[in-house]
């Protein structure tokens, strides 16, 4: 197989990135629910968190990407090798945030939900406008200043909004908005590949295929 030609890599980049506006519009439209403000400073489905500081920690998932094209100039040149989606997720787990997140979440989800949900709004349309506007090739600078592409943290941030949607809508006990289906696509590819970085092939086929075998530690959940 030959390299891609600049067409299909455009295409590429350019689907990628509306499949993040997409999660992120889907995002707003649960948010604005009124069964969301209802239940904004009850549990979630995730221990540790409210619904409201669930979405307050998918508000700023999303809009990380906006953050960090703010900070890192067009013309930035990377030190060492660039982050894939893969080895920012396995950075990220490594970097033991977990506690710091949830209190940043409960902090700002005491904006209320109107608020929060007009931000979301916001968010979708700024990364709409600022997406189509960014090259091809721009890196961003994430994780103490380690560098990605553009495209691969928005692969990420279908990881962050995609998955949390669901927690969200299970949370609030309402359908999951629907999202295109090629951003599960990705999310299915990338904590797959987690996985295989982590455990190697063989726990991962036996996981999914001869459970049986398995053994420890578990290969999923892998965040």
């Amino acid at each position: 197989m030959g390299e891609s030609s600049p067409t299909s890599s455009a295409q590429e980049s350019a689907v990628v990135r509306s499949l993040v506006v997409d999660a992120v519009t889907a995002a707003a439209e649960l948010m604005s629910r009124a069964s969301v403000g209802a239940a904004w400073n009850k549990p979630s489905a995730l221990e540790g968190m409210t619904v409201g500081g669930l979405a307050a920690h998918i508000v700023r998932g999303a809009g990380a990407t906006i953050a960090y094209l703010d900070r890192t100039p067009v013309d930035a040149t990377p030190m060492g090798d660039l982050l894939t989606p893969v080895t920012y997720f396995h950075a990220a787990v490594d970097s033991s945030v977990g506690e710091r997140i949830k209190q940043v979440s409960a902090d700002e989800s005491a904006v209320g939900h109107h608020a929060m949900a007009a931000r979301c709004v916001d968010i979708a349309a700024e990364l709409t406008r600022r997406l189509a506007d960014e090259p091809e090739d721009r890196l961003i600078g994430a994780l103490g200043g380690r560098m990605l592409t553009l495209d691969d943290f928005c692969r990420t941030r279908l990881i962050e909004v995609l998955i949390h949607l669901d927690d969200l809508s299970v949370s609030v006990g309402e359908p999951r908005p629907d999202t295109n289906p090629l951003g599960m696509t990705i999310v299915i590819d990338i904590v797959s590949s987690i996985a295989r970085h982590v455990h190697g092939d063989w726990k991962v086929i036996y996981a999914l295929a001869r459970s049986e075998r398995v053994g420890e530690p578990a290969v999923f959940p892998v965040f």
